[in-house]
């Protein structure tokens, strides 16, 4: 768990996020996640409701399988959210610091 002030967005800018809890760091290397990122792997950490917001714009929303939605940016295409039944989780390479998580 890492707790303290996490913020990141898009490539382009129109989406930011910010939080403030984060969880575990994970790295999946599923064909779905080869696909959406377009590399071997897709890094992604746990972020929790209460404790993460999007704070300019929202990401569009494509779903991959019945049960998973992945997020990007409509205006640049950077790969952002990955949502399943437990939860969201974000690409680290989006957040202004990724060598911190």
């Amino acid at each position: 768990m890492h707790e303290g002030e996490f913020s990141g967005g898009c490539q382009c800018g129109a989406i930011r996020f910010h939080g403030t809890k984060l969880g575990r760091p994970s790295i999946c290397h599923c064909r779905m996640c080869q696909k959406a990122t377009g590399n071997f792997f897709a890094p992604l950490v746990t972020v929790y409701p209460g404790d993460f917001q999007w704070t300019r714009g929202t990401p569009h929303w494509f779903s991959s399988s019945a049960q998973i939605r992945r997020g990007f940016c409509h205006k640049c295409g950077t790969p952002l959210a990955y949502e399943h039944p437990n939860g969201l989780e974000i690409t680290i390479g989006a957040f202004d610091h990724p060598a911190a998580l």
